[in-house]
């Protein structure tokens, strides 16, 4: 059964083991949802904690489907509070680790303390071994995995951080299987802050247990088979990659630091028309999955790199490069030295931005690959010109003093997909806990297909459309599942899956309950207001044009469509959690 939680202290090197009861994995189950449990049940919420400091706990978590073979039950979950945002937050990763951290014989690694040197844990079973990890210090990502796997053996899973993690830059990641990552929010920094290199865990079998096996063959077989099906043809064809075309023909593309939703001469960067035939190498897969909706492209002589559409929307529209090769460059360097190239990209542009302002006294331009690719480096190490842009946007904008001119909520710099063309994401991005996260609700997927009453619609139908996936996309981060299966585990199939795995029972109100739940009691611990929804001031102000129309976010079209979710989430007028919800959804 799912809910062993082995707790690791680092200061004083030991640990201990602790079994969750069934009836908190029935209402939390696992990852995004049994994190932020954790947190409010240890009352760390209440606490004035130092990101940096011991205290701050870095949960990494599977969940309840993790490691069956369940198509795109692949994905992994930290928990911690952010560097970058002081909010308490989490990340996803696919890859191995999910499974593998269950074959060891985690279900949970709940991490607190720092190590005075740094180190590196052994996990397999009940063999936990604290590591020297003084020679692998200041080594890139990618090359420290190899390493641990070519002395640990191929079949662990390991998670590392890279140089901007060990120097505490607050957008660095943790890396899995090489181009895999924990990317948002900082979890690097948090590892780093620990003097934690890497964390290796080492299967002792490679099954979990399952409570009704006549029923996952059953469910399995027809998931499969829709997992190869119409419903995953985009992700199986091209992956992420194919968004490039498809935002810059739609027109919510972010360029230039979000002055233009096009990318001049983006098709210089097509996947349709350029990546596919003279970058793209082969296509790659998280564990048991069938989709392989990776794309591994050319990335220089000899070298090859994951690709993802937010990577070469940051690293390439955002800071003006419509050169494929150099956009595929600068991001590979991001990932082996361990940043989040979501914040990183909006970084630099904004760095960028400030400049052709004459406000940051920097000669910088968009397109400047090589100069770009110096600001890369020495963000990571926190030199020079880096130290400044490697705080982050939020904080550049207030140490320059130009608030007004910085995108971002609640301290995270957005993603690809500008909120005044897609209007579903003006109300995805003010109430995502994570701040700019296109993936609290995954609000463009209802939007660029027109549904919700059309991408410009903000009415009751959107806000209900951006809801119920809000809801799905709590339940998939916390059994954990994919967010790319979100045609494939809709309602009914999600709780097949997580029945015959569980054994619970669960109805589909009792799992919207479940969602509703973990929505609500994370808002809850970071004390979130409607002050914290806000959205950038340059997004209501300044338009972008398209095909001869201006587009803004307007004040009312944000206020109305938080009105609703407000109203329908039964939280008070200014956006706060009563009391009174708390102990209705958690008791």
């Amino acid at each position: 059964m799912f809910g062993q939680v082995l707790h690791i202290d680092l200061t004083e090197k030991n640990y201990v083991y602790e079994e969750l009861d069934a009836s908190v994995i029935r209402k939390f189950l696992g990852g995004r949802g049994l994190g932020i449990y954790l947190i409010y049940r240890d009352k760390l919420y209440s606490k004035n904690i130092n990101v940096y400091s011991g205290d701050n706990p870095l949960i990494i978590l599977s969940g309840p489907v993790c490691g069956t073979r369940l198509p795109m039950a692949t994905r992994a979950t930290a928990v911690f509070k952010s560097p970058l945002t002081n909010r308490w937050n989490y990340s996803t990763v696919g890859g191995t680790l999910a499974a593998r951290m269950r074959y060891a014989g985690v279900d949970v690694l709940y991490i607190t303390g720092k190590s005075r040197n740094p180190l590196y844990l052994y996990i397999s079973g009940k063999e936990i071994r604290f590591l020297d990890a003084s020679e692998l210090w200041g080594l890139e990502t990618v090359e420290t995995e190899r390493l641990l796997k070519k002395k640990h053996g191929e079949n662990v899973a390991v998670l590392t951080i890279g140089p901007a993690g060990e120097n505490l830059v607050p957008y660095s990641l943790i890396n899995h299987e090489e181009w895999r990552q924990f990317g948002r929010e900082g979890g690097g920094a948090v590892m780093g802050s620990k003097n934690l290199k890497a964390i290796v865990f080492k299967p002792l079998k490679y099954d979990v247990d399952i409570a009704d096996k006549d029923g996952y063959k059953e469910i399995l077989k027809e998931l499969v088979k829709l997992a190869v099906g119409p419903a995953t043809r985009s992700y199986r064809s091209a992956g992420t990659l194919v968004m490039i075309d498809i935002a810059n023909e739609m027109g919510f593309f972010p360029s230039y630091y979000w002055d233009k939703v096009v990318l001049d001469d983006w098709k210089n960067i097509s996947w349709n028309e350029v990546l596919k035939d003279k970058y793209f190498v082969k296509s790659d897969a998280c564990l048991f999955c069938p989709v392989a909706c990776h794309r591994v492209m050319k990335a220089g002589e000899n070298k090859v790199y994951d690709l993802e559409y937010e990577s070469a929307m940051a690293l390439g529209g955002l800071v003006g490069i419509n050169d494929p090769s150099k956009m595929i460059s600068l991001c590979e360097l991001a990932d082996r030295l361990g940043l989040d190239t979501i914040s990183l990209g909006n970084s630099i542009a904004f760095a960028i931005y400030l400049s052709k302002k004459g406000i940051l006294k920097e000669d910088l331009d968009w397109g400047d690959y090589g100069k770009i690719k110096k600001l890369i480096i020495s963000i990571a190490r926190r030199e020079g010109i880096g130290e400044l842009i490697s705080k982050g946007v939020k904080a550049m904008a207030e140490e320059l003093g130009v608030e007004d001119l910085a995108l971002h909520v609640k301290g995270l710099e957005p993603p690809g997909y500008d909120p005044r063309t897609l209007k579903g994401m003006i109300l995805n991005y003010a109430v995502a806990e994570r701040g700019a996260d296109h993936l609290w609700s995954s609000a463009y997927a209802i939007d660029i297909p027109g549904k919700g009453g059309g991408r410009f619609n903000t009415g009751i139908e959107k806000v209900k459309a951006v809801m119920d996936l809000e809801e799905r996309n709590a339940i998939y981060d916390s059994a954990i599942l994919c967010k790319f299966g979100r045609t494939l585990y809709l309602w009914e199939n999600l709780v097949k899956a997580l029945n015959v795995v569980t054994g619970f029972g669960y109805t589909v109100d009792e799992l919207r309950r479940t969602a509703q739940r973990i929505i609500i009691l994370h808002r809850y611990i970071n004390k979130t207001t409607m002050e914290d929804d806000k959205l950038p001031p340059r997004w209501i102000k300044e338009s972008i044009e398209l095909e001869g129309r201006k587009y803004v976010v307007t004040k009312d079209e944000w206020r109305n469509m938080l009105k609703i979710y407000y109203e329908l989430r039964k939280y008070n007028d200014d956006g706060s959690v009563p009391e009174t919800r708390i102990r209705e959804i958690v008791s």
